[in-house]
């Protein structure tokens, strides 16, 4: 699909992931939206250049890292307006992903400012409470890249309550909401379930749980802590396997030591997920402080329910009572007995599997999204023009 009228030429975008680069090695959720935003932007019959790869991310509030860093985005924007020029590039608009207090957009407002474009944020968030501490030049330079921006555009409905505040007194508001969205599900020959098992350890006759996750510090440890006690209190037979790997792999391993139902996988490639995930019955995942999880969507796509913890942005992909269910992430009890009911009635879970791929497949597609970020950056220049 190419939303583009035919005989012109693509508009050109510049495209900047200010926390990770959609080309870091290390697989993440915000690495996979990256990429799902060039798509689109792609589908949508725009023209895309990675600005930069530059990471300004400061996980630990280093206020001479965020001073260097903001001395070393002012090069890379001189390097890149050089390599644009060198190629013919001339971007109408710049397009920016995902930025915070943490991971400010350090190149975009430059490079905005100079070549006179509309400037276009995606997963931006706000936090007043940074203005002061250790994070407080970060800040407000996301103040600026706010204060700049022509469109902002919200998937997490919890990260637009903060900037529904930070526009308040602006006449019109800048922020537009996307539905959080997914690439099509590829066209693969399914593997059989025997051969899965085989693979996995799992035992075929029993109905297999999945957990897809990165074991890093932090909200996941304390996801993969809660995952263990809900795993620890099921009643109905079933399996789990766990998929994800990280610097605290042992301690999540031990975890779940004591409890025999519980396979591993590590880390595996989309094409090994696609495989195995139409042989799950249920993803199972607390979501403690999760923003959103990607893998909701993987998963629903693939006709496969989801219980999962009701925090952060999870209840705008998956549809309560529907195509999964969503649980107070601190009750590993209700989760247990959530998933005990499901295992219970087949008929049940069978109707909430086909439920979850119509949902994805009508309210989170790529093709959907293409179409909207379409209208929304057509917008942003026209806007842009009238009032330059």
């Amino acid at each position: 699909m190419d939303l583009m009228p035919k005989g012109q030429r693509a508009t050109q975008i510049a495209f900047y992931a200010p926390l990770k680069s959609p080309l870091h090695p290390t697989p993440s959720g915000d690495r996979k939206i990256a990429r799902l935003f060039i798509s689109a932007l792609q589908q949508a019959g725009f023209e895309v250049d990675l600005a930069s790869s530059l990471r300004s991310f400061d996980k630990h509030g280093e206020p001479l890292r965020q001073r260097r860093m903001v001395a070393l985005a002012q090069r890379e924007a001189r390097r890149i307006l050089r390599r644009w020029q060198r190629i013919g590039f001339h971007p109408r608009v710049w397009f920016s992903y995902h930025l915070y207090y943490k991971a400010a957009d350090l190149i975009g407002p430059i490079i905005c400012k100079i070549l006179d474009i509309p400037y276009v944020l995606a997963e931006a968030s706000w936090a007043k409470k940074r203005a002061e501490g250790p994070w407080a030049l970060y800040h407000s330079h996301v103040d600026q890249a706010l204060q700049l921006a022509a469109k902002v555009i919200c998937i997490n409905p919890i990260d637009r309550l903060a900037l529904e505040k930070f526009y308040l007194d602006r006449a019109q508001s800048p922020i537009v909401g996307l539905a959080a969205f997914i690439a099509d599900a590829a066209d693969v020959t399914k593997e059989p379930r025997h051969s899965i098992a085989k693979r996995y350890q799992l035992e075929p006759q029993l109905p297999w749980l999945i957990t897809i996750a990165m074991m890093r510090q932090g909200d996941k440890f304390s996801s993969y802590q809660r995952l263990s006690q809900v795993i620890q209190q099921l009643r109905q037979p079933c399996q789990l396997l766990i998929v994800g790997d990280g610097v605290e792999r042992e301690q999540v391993n031990a975890l779940f030591a004591k409890l025999p139902n519980v396979r591993y996988a590590e880390v595996l490639s989309s094409s090994q997920i696609q495989q195995l995930l139409p042989h799950c019955s249920i993803l199972v995942w607390p979501a403690i402080n999760e923003a959103l999880g990607m893998v909701f969507l993987e998963a629903q796509q693939a006709a496969v329910a989801v219980v999962a913890g009701d925090q952060g942005g999870v209840s705008s992909i998956i549809k309560n009572r529907h195509s999964g269910l969503l649980l107070p992430a601190e009750n590993s009890q209700m989760m247990a007995e959530a998933i005990d009911d499901l295992l219970l009635d087949e008929p049940r879970l069978s109707q909430m599997q086909l439920a979850a791929k119509h949902y994805v497949a009508t309210e989170h597609s790529i093709s959907s999204a293409a179409k909207t970020l379409c209208i929304i950056l057509n917008q942003a220049q026209a806007s842009w023009q009238t009032h330059r």
